[in-house]
């Protein structure tokens, strides 16, 4: 398993707005996690996803099937 790297004062991204409630525990630690690494909570939380994204088996499996699956019609609507 891969180690999760957050470099200090890396802060540089583009940003999209995610819209979720979190618990207050985890709050209060990316809080923590922000201050030692001197970084804004967004790269942190960022950073976070992307780890736990690349780490999770199943989800990797999953987005390579409907990577190399069949394209849908974009007259079928959907996102």
């Amino acid at each position: 398993m891969s180690k999760l790297r957050i470099e200090h004062g890396a802060s540089k991204s583009r940003w999209v707005v995610l819209k979720t409630t979190i618990e207050e525990s985890t709050a209060a630690n990316i809080e923590l996690l922000c201050q030692w690494s001197e970084n804004d909570r967004r790269y942190v939380i960022n950073e976070l996803l992307r780890f736990a994204l690349a780490n999770a088996e199943d989800f990797q499996q999953h987005r390579a099937s409907t990577q190399s699956g069949p394209k849908r019609a974009s007259a079928q609507g959907g996102l």
